[in-house]
Protein backbone atom coordinates (compact mmCIF):
# COMPACT_ATOMS: atom_id res chain seq x y z
CA UNK A 1 0.00 0.00 0.00
CA UNK A 2 1.10 3.45 -0.79
CA UNK A 3 0.29 6.90 0.56
CA UNK A 4 0.44 9.66 -1.55
CA UNK A 5 2.47 12.54 -0.30
CA UNK A 6 0.63 16.02 1.37
CA UNK A 7 2.58 18.65 0.04
CA UNK A 8 1.98 20.65 3.00
CA UNK A 9 3.74 19.17 5.23
CA UNK A 10 6.97 20.34 3.64
CA UNK A 11 10.52 19.88 5.29
CA UNK A 12 9.47 17.39 7.68
CA UNK A 13 7.25 15.37 5.31
CA UNK A 14 10.73 14.50 3.08
CA UNK A 15 13.11 13.91 5.46
CA UNK A 16 11.20 12.25 8.43
CA UNK A 17 12.31 10.78 10.96
CA UNK A 18 15.04 13.43 11.06
CA UNK A 19 13.12 16.68 11.83
CA UNK A 20 13.27 19.92 10.43
CA UNK A 21 15.84 21.78 13.53
CA UNK A 22 18.35 18.52 13.30
CA UNK A 23 18.67 18.99 9.48
CA UNK A 24 19.13 22.96 9.87
CA UNK A 25 21.78 22.24 12.37
CA UNK A 26 23.72 19.55 10.82
CA UNK A 27 22.88 19.41 7.01
CA UNK A 28 21.72 22.60 5.72
CA UNK A 29 24.63 24.28 3.56
CA UNK A 30 27.39 21.67 5.40
CA UNK A 31 26.70 17.60 3.69
CA UNK A 32 24.27 15.64 1.97
CA UNK A 33 21.49 13.57 3.86
CA UNK A 34 19.82 10.58 1.74
CA UNK A 35 16.25 10.31 3.62
CA UNK A 36 15.06 6.59 2.64
CA UNK A 37 11.20 6.18 2.06
CA UNK A 38 9.56 5.40 5.41
CA UNK A 39 7.72 3.09 3.94
CA UNK A 40 4.32 3.42 1.10
CA UNK A 41 5.25 7.03 0.25
CA UNK A 42 4.66 8.37 -2.87
CA UNK A 43 4.94 11.60 -5.17
CA UNK A 44 3.29 10.28 -8.14
CA UNK A 45 0.29 12.76 -6.41
CA UNK A 46 2.95 15.68 -7.77
CA UNK A 47 3.72 14.51 -10.95
CA UNK A 48 4.17 11.27 -12.51
CA UNK A 49 5.70 9.88 -16.05
CA UNK A 50 1.96 9.70 -17.21
CA UNK A 51 1.56 13.04 -16.77
CA UNK A 52 4.57 14.19 -18.24
CA UNK A 53 3.21 12.48 -21.68
CA UNK A 54 0.04 14.25 -21.63
CA UNK A 55 1.57 17.47 -20.86
CA UNK A 56 3.95 17.30 -23.88
CA UNK A 57 0.76 16.13 -25.95
CA UNK A 58 -1.72 19.10 -24.58
CA UNK A 59 0.35 22.29 -23.99
CA UNK A 60 2.93 24.45 -25.84
CA UNK A 61 6.69 24.38 -24.18
CA UNK A 62 8.30 27.53 -25.06
CA UNK A 63 12.47 26.81 -25.28
CA UNK A 64 12.97 28.68 -21.12
CA UNK A 65 10.29 26.20 -20.25
CA UNK A 66 11.30 22.76 -21.58
CA UNK A 67 14.75 21.44 -22.31
CA UNK A 68 16.97 18.53 -22.83
CA UNK A 69 20.37 17.10 -21.92
CA UNK A 70 22.34 14.30 -22.69
CA UNK A 71 26.07 13.65 -21.08
CA UNK A 72 27.39 11.57 -24.03
CA UNK A 73 26.54 13.00 -26.95
CA UNK A 74 25.39 16.31 -25.93
CA UNK A 75 22.43 17.29 -26.79
CA UNK A 76 22.23 20.97 -28.73
CA UNK A 77 18.35 23.14 -28.66
CA UNK A 78 18.07 22.92 -32.12
CA UNK A 79 17.84 18.79 -32.12
CA UNK A 80 13.76 19.65 -30.32
CA UNK A 81 13.07 23.54 -30.68
CA UNK A 82 11.43 24.74 -33.36
CA UNK A 83 12.53 27.75 -35.39
CA UNK A 84 10.38 29.38 -33.28
CA UNK A 85 11.63 28.82 -29.93
CA UNK A 86 9.00 26.20 -29.52
CA UNK A 87 9.29 22.72 -28.15
CA UNK A 88 8.66 20.44 -30.98
CA UNK A 89 6.96 17.53 -29.84
CA UNK A 90 7.81 15.28 -32.37
CA UNK A 91 11.80 15.94 -32.28
CA UNK A 92 11.19 15.86 -27.99
CA UNK A 93 9.90 12.54 -28.19
CA UNK A 94 13.03 11.70 -30.67
CA UNK A 95 15.93 12.79 -28.37
CA UNK A 96 14.30 11.28 -25.63
CA UNK A 97 14.36 7.97 -27.45
CA UNK A 98 17.99 8.26 -28.28
CA UNK A 99 18.42 8.88 -24.80
CA UNK A 100 18.15 12.62 -23.97
CA UNK A 101 16.52 13.21 -20.19
CA UNK A 102 13.31 15.91 -20.77
CA UNK A 103 13.32 18.05 -18.39
CA UNK A 104 10.54 20.59 -17.46
CA UNK A 105 11.80 23.52 -15.54
CA UNK A 106 9.54 25.70 -13.36
CA UNK A 107 6.20 23.38 -13.55
CA UNK A 108 5.37 24.43 -10.15
CA UNK A 109 3.88 27.53 -11.63
CA UNK A 110 1.80 25.34 -14.19
CA UNK A 111 0.96 22.48 -11.58
CA UNK A 112 -1.11 23.42 -8.54
CA UNK A 113 0.61 20.26 -6.39
CA UNK A 114 3.90 21.49 -7.12
CA UNK A 115 3.04 25.20 -6.52
CA UNK A 116 1.85 23.61 -2.61
CA UNK A 117 4.92 21.84 -2.20
CA UNK A 118 6.85 24.69 -3.24
CA UNK A 119 4.92 27.43 -0.94
CA UNK A 120 5.31 24.78 1.95
CA UNK A 121 9.24 24.62 2.00
CA UNK A 122 9.48 28.13 1.41
CA UNK A 123 7.62 28.49 4.60
CA UNK A 124 10.29 26.05 6.30
CA UNK A 125 13.52 28.03 4.41
CA UNK A 126 11.77 31.34 4.06
CA UNK A 127 13.95 31.23 0.77
CA UNK A 128 12.81 31.04 -2.98
CA UNK A 129 12.03 27.51 -4.06
CA UNK A 130 11.58 26.29 -7.64
CA UNK A 131 11.40 22.69 -8.76
CA UNK A 132 12.59 21.26 -12.36
CA UNK A 133 11.46 18.21 -13.37
CA UNK A 134 13.84 15.26 -15.17
CA UNK A 135 12.47 12.16 -17.02
CA UNK A 136 15.77 9.79 -17.75
CA UNK A 137 15.50 6.93 -20.31
CA UNK A 138 16.27 3.43 -19.47
CA UNK A 139 20.56 3.45 -19.41
CA UNK A 140 20.71 6.78 -19.88
CA UNK A 141 22.53 9.81 -18.18
CA UNK A 142 21.40 13.61 -18.50
CA UNK A 143 25.11 15.16 -16.99
CA UNK A 144 28.37 14.64 -16.40
CA UNK A 145 29.87 15.18 -13.34
CA UNK A 146 28.90 18.78 -11.61
CA UNK A 147 27.92 20.90 -8.84
CA UNK A 148 24.83 23.35 -8.78
CA UNK A 149 25.00 26.77 -7.56
CA UNK A 150 21.82 26.21 -5.08
CA UNK A 151 21.35 23.97 -2.80
CA UNK A 152 18.27 20.82 -3.97
CA UNK A 153 16.07 18.32 -2.57
CA UNK A 154 15.92 15.62 -4.79
CA UNK A 155 12.52 13.49 -4.57
CA UNK A 156 12.67 10.06 -6.49
CA UNK A 157 9.61 9.33 -8.19
CA UNK A 158 9.65 6.50 -10.78
CA UNK A 159 12.17 3.88 -11.74
CA UNK A 160 15.61 4.16 -9.56
CA UNK A 161 18.51 6.33 -10.31
CA UNK A 162 21.93 5.72 -9.12
CA UNK A 163 24.09 8.72 -7.79
CA UNK A 164 27.70 9.42 -6.36
CA UNK A 165 28.40 12.02 -4.19
CA UNK A 166 31.91 13.32 -4.17
CA UNK A 167 34.05 16.06 -2.32
CA UNK A 168 32.97 19.65 -2.21
CA UNK A 169 35.19 21.82 -4.11
CA UNK A 170 33.53 25.02 -3.85
CA UNK A 171 32.16 26.39 -0.58
CA UNK A 172 28.21 27.97 -0.94
CA UNK A 173 29.24 29.07 -4.62
CA UNK A 174 27.52 31.95 -5.57
CA UNK A 175 23.78 31.84 -7.46
CA UNK A 176 24.59 32.09 -11.34
CA UNK A 177 28.14 31.31 -11.12
CA UNK A 178 29.15 29.45 -14.27
CA UNK A 179 30.32 25.73 -13.67
CA UNK A 180 33.42 25.01 -16.06
CA UNK A 181 33.78 21.51 -16.24
CA UNK A 182 37.38 21.57 -17.28
CA UNK A 183 38.32 23.38 -14.36
CA UNK A 184 36.97 21.61 -11.41
CA UNK A 185 38.33 18.33 -10.21
CA UNK A 186 35.46 15.99 -8.72
CA UNK A 187 37.66 14.60 -5.81
CA UNK A 188 37.55 11.52 -3.95
CA UNK A 189 33.84 9.69 -4.25
CA UNK A 190 32.40 10.40 -1.04
CA UNK A 191 28.87 7.95 -1.53
CA UNK A 192 27.07 5.91 -3.55
CA UNK A 193 23.29 5.45 -3.66
CA UNK A 194 20.59 4.29 -5.26
CA UNK A 195 16.96 6.44 -5.47
CA UNK A 196 13.99 4.34 -5.24
CA UNK A 197 10.19 5.55 -5.61
CA UNK A 198 9.77 7.89 -2.41
CA UNK A 199 13.58 8.29 -1.68
CA UNK A 200 14.67 11.75 -0.48
CA UNK A 201 18.43 13.02 -1.22
CA UNK A 202 19.83 16.24 0.19
CA UNK A 203 22.75 17.85 -1.80
CA UNK A 204 24.30 20.90 -0.69
CA UNK A 205 24.85 23.51 -3.70
CA UNK A 206 28.86 23.07 -4.25
CA UNK A 207 28.87 19.44 -3.97
CA UNK A 208 29.75 17.66 -6.66
CA UNK A 209 27.62 14.67 -7.90
CA UNK A 210 26.06 12.18 -10.88
CA UNK A 211 23.35 10.48 -11.64
CA UNK A 212 22.90 8.35 -13.75
CA UNK A 213 19.37 5.89 -15.18
CA UNK A 214 21.25 2.30 -15.21
CA UNK A 215 17.87 0.22 -15.34
CA UNK A 216 17.23 -1.05 -18.34
CA UNK A 217 13.58 -1.62 -18.45
CA UNK A 218 12.07 1.64 -17.53
CA UNK A 219 12.56 5.61 -17.06
CA UNK A 220 13.51 7.15 -13.83
CA UNK A 221 11.46 10.42 -13.36
CA UNK A 222 12.98 12.57 -10.45
CA UNK A 223 11.92 16.22 -8.81
CA UNK A 224 14.33 18.26 -8.00
CA UNK A 225 13.44 21.81 -5.96
CA UNK A 226 15.85 24.30 -5.99
CA UNK A 227 16.32 26.50 -2.90
CA UNK A 228 17.15 29.85 -4.28
CA UNK A 229 18.92 31.51 -1.30
CA UNK A 230 19.74 34.93 -0.37
CA UNK A 231 23.03 35.26 1.28
CA UNK A 232 25.01 37.81 4.03
CA UNK A 233 26.43 38.98 0.66
CA UNK A 234 23.04 40.38 -0.66
CA UNK A 235 21.98 41.48 2.34
CA UNK A 236 25.05 43.69 3.42
CA UNK A 237 24.86 45.03 -0.17
CA UNK A 238 21.74 46.24 0.41
CA UNK A 239 22.84 47.60 3.58
CA UNK A 240 25.69 49.36 2.06
CA UNK A 241 23.09 51.12 -0.71
CA UNK A 242 20.82 52.06 1.97
CA UNK A 243 23.34 53.61 4.25
CA UNK A 244 24.95 55.84 1.05
CA UNK A 245 21.81 57.53 0.97
CA UNK A 246 21.99 59.02 4.27
CA UNK A 247 26.32 59.29 4.18
CA UNK A 248 28.07 61.73 1.66
CA UNK A 249 31.32 60.19 2.95
CA UNK A 250 29.97 57.11 1.02
CA UNK A 251 29.01 58.57 -2.28
CA UNK A 252 32.45 60.67 -2.40
CA UNK A 253 34.62 59.68 -4.71
CA UNK A 254 37.88 57.57 -4.84
CA UNK A 255 40.60 60.14 -4.53
CA UNK A 256 42.52 61.13 -7.64
CA UNK A 257 45.31 59.02 -8.72
CA UNK A 258 43.92 56.04 -7.41
CA UNK A 259 44.00 53.49 -9.91
CA UNK A 260 47.98 53.72 -9.01
CA UNK A 261 47.65 53.38 -5.36
CA UNK A 262 47.96 49.94 -3.49
CA UNK A 263 45.36 48.77 -1.14
CA UNK A 264 47.03 49.55 2.24
CA UNK A 265 47.19 53.21 0.84
CA UNK A 266 43.93 53.77 0.92
CA UNK A 267 43.41 51.63 4.05
CA UNK A 268 42.54 54.51 6.00
CA UNK A 269 39.55 55.82 4.20
CA UNK A 270 38.14 52.22 3.60
CA UNK A 271 38.11 52.31 7.50
CA UNK A 272 36.23 55.28 7.42
CA UNK A 273 34.01 54.26 4.75
CA UNK A 274 33.09 50.86 6.55
CA UNK A 275 32.78 53.05 9.82
CA UNK A 276 30.26 55.02 8.31
CA UNK A 277 28.04 51.58 7.13
CA UNK A 278 28.30 50.84 10.50
CA UNK A 279 26.95 53.95 11.68
CA UNK A 280 24.58 54.91 8.97
CA UNK A 281 23.14 51.72 7.60
CA UNK A 282 19.32 50.72 9.06
CA UNK A 283 19.70 46.99 9.76
CA UNK A 284 16.23 46.90 10.45
CA UNK A 285 14.75 48.83 7.36
CA UNK A 286 16.59 46.01 4.68
CA UNK A 287 15.37 43.28 6.92
CA UNK A 288 11.70 44.40 6.77
CA UNK A 289 12.77 45.03 2.63
CA UNK A 290 14.02 41.46 2.74
CA UNK A 291 10.89 40.05 4.37
CA UNK A 292 8.58 42.49 2.00
CA UNK A 293 10.30 41.34 -1.26
CA UNK A 294 10.49 37.56 -0.03
CA UNK A 295 5.92 37.64 0.82
CA UNK A 296 5.43 39.98 -2.25
CA UNK A 297 6.77 37.76 -4.48
CA UNK A 298 5.32 34.21 -3.95
CA UNK A 299 2.61 33.81 -6.26
CA UNK A 300 -1.10 33.78 -4.67
CA UNK A 301 -2.91 30.60 -4.16
CA UNK A 302 -6.43 32.16 -5.43
CA UNK A 303 -8.30 28.09 -6.20
CA UNK A 304 -11.23 28.57 -4.87
CA UNK A 305 -11.91 32.24 -6.06
CA UNK A 306 -13.66 31.65 -9.08
CA UNK A 307 -15.92 28.85 -8.34
CA UNK A 308 -16.95 30.24 -5.23
CA UNK A 309 -18.48 33.92 -6.97
CA UNK A 310 -19.12 37.11 -4.78
CA UNK A 311 -19.35 35.66 -0.93
CA UNK A 312 -22.14 36.46 1.05
CA UNK A 313 -22.40 38.61 4.29
CA UNK A 314 -22.13 35.36 6.30
CA UNK A 315 -19.57 33.68 4.48
CA UNK A 316 -16.99 32.22 7.16
CA UNK A 317 -13.58 32.46 6.17
CA UNK A 318 -10.21 32.25 7.90
CA UNK A 319 -6.47 32.59 6.92
CA UNK A 320 -5.38 30.05 4.25
CA UNK A 321 -2.31 27.97 5.50
CA UNK A 322 1.59 28.32 4.76
CA UNK A 323 0.84 31.52 3.64
CA UNK A 324 3.39 34.17 4.58
CA UNK A 325 1.46 37.16 5.67
CA UNK A 326 1.74 40.27 7.87
CA UNK A 327 0.17 44.14 8.78
CA UNK A 328 2.06 46.78 7.60
CA UNK A 329 1.20 50.92 7.32
CA UNK A 330 0.49 52.06 3.67
CA UNK A 331 0.35 55.67 4.10
CA UNK A 332 -3.05 56.57 4.98
CA UNK A 333 -4.35 52.93 5.10
CA UNK A 334 -3.39 49.37 6.41
CA UNK A 335 -1.58 47.09 4.46
CA UNK A 336 -1.68 43.33 4.60
CA UNK A 337 1.80 42.25 3.00
CA UNK A 338 1.10 38.88 0.76
CA UNK A 339 1.69 36.98 -2.08
CA UNK A 340 1.54 38.81 -5.09
CA UNK A 341 1.62 41.99 -3.46
CA UNK A 342 -0.09 44.56 -0.79
CA UNK A 343 -4.07 44.21 0.31
CA UNK A 344 -4.94 47.81 1.08
CA UNK A 345 -7.53 48.39 3.82
CA UNK A 346 -8.97 51.39 5.66
CA UNK A 347 -7.21 51.53 9.25
CA UNK A 348 -10.63 50.63 11.22
CA UNK A 349 -10.10 47.00 9.70
CA UNK A 350 -6.74 46.37 11.63
CA UNK A 351 -8.17 44.90 14.83
CA UNK A 352 -10.50 42.54 12.12
CA UNK A 353 -7.13 41.96 10.54
CA UNK A 354 -5.09 41.02 13.49
CA UNK A 355 -7.70 38.55 14.12
CA UNK A 356 -7.80 36.64 10.96
CA UNK A 357 -3.70 36.97 10.95
CA UNK A 358 -4.21 34.69 14.41
CA UNK A 359 -6.34 32.10 12.72
CA UNK A 360 -9.72 33.01 13.92
CA UNK A 361 -12.81 32.43 11.66
CA UNK A 362 -14.44 35.77 10.48
CA UNK A 363 -17.45 36.87 8.46
CA UNK A 364 -18.06 40.17 7.05
CA UNK A 365 -19.82 40.63 10.81
CA UNK A 366 -15.74 40.76 11.94
CA UNK A 367 -14.96 43.82 9.84
CA UNK A 368 -18.35 45.86 11.23
CA UNK A 369 -15.92 48.76 11.50
CA UNK A 370 -15.72 49.41 8.15
CA UNK A 371 -19.45 49.66 7.39
CA UNK A 372 -21.46 46.93 5.38
CA UNK A 373 -20.40 47.31 2.15
CA UNK A 374 -16.86 47.83 3.01
CA UNK A 375 -16.87 44.71 5.32
CA UNK A 376 -18.56 42.47 2.44
CA UNK A 377 -15.68 43.73 0.00
CA UNK A 378 -12.77 43.01 2.62
CA UNK A 379 -13.86 39.40 2.77
CA UNK A 380 -14.34 39.18 -0.86
CA UNK A 381 -10.53 40.53 -1.71
CA UNK A 382 -9.28 38.47 1.17
CA UNK A 383 -10.32 35.54 -0.82
CA UNK A 384 -9.57 37.40 -4.20
CA UNK A 385 -6.34 37.71 -3.70
CA UNK A 386 -5.70 33.84 -2.18
CA UNK A 387 -5.39 34.32 1.72
CA UNK A 388 -8.53 33.36 2.74
CA UNK A 389 -10.51 29.95 2.11
CA UNK A 390 -13.76 29.44 2.94
CA UNK A 391 -14.39 27.38 6.16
Amino acid sequence: MTDSFDPATGLSGLIAPIDSATFFETYWEQKPLHAPNPGGRSFTGLISTARMDELLAEQVFAGDMLSMARAEPRIEPGAYLSETGLADRGLVARAYQEGATLILPQLHRKQRPLAELCRALEQDFTHAVQTNIYLTPPNAQGFQTHYDTHDVLVMQVEGTKSWRLYDTPVGAPFRGEQFTPDAVAAGEITAELVMQPGDVLYVPRGLMHDAVNADTDGPSLHITTGILVKTWADFLLEAVSEAALKSPQLRAALPPGFTHMDASALQPQIDAAMQAVRDTADFEAVLALFTDRFVTTRQANTAGAITLGQPSADTPIRRRSRVPLHLAEDGQHIALVAPGGPISFDPPAEAALERFLAGEVLTAGGFAELGEDKARDAVARLIAFGVAEVV
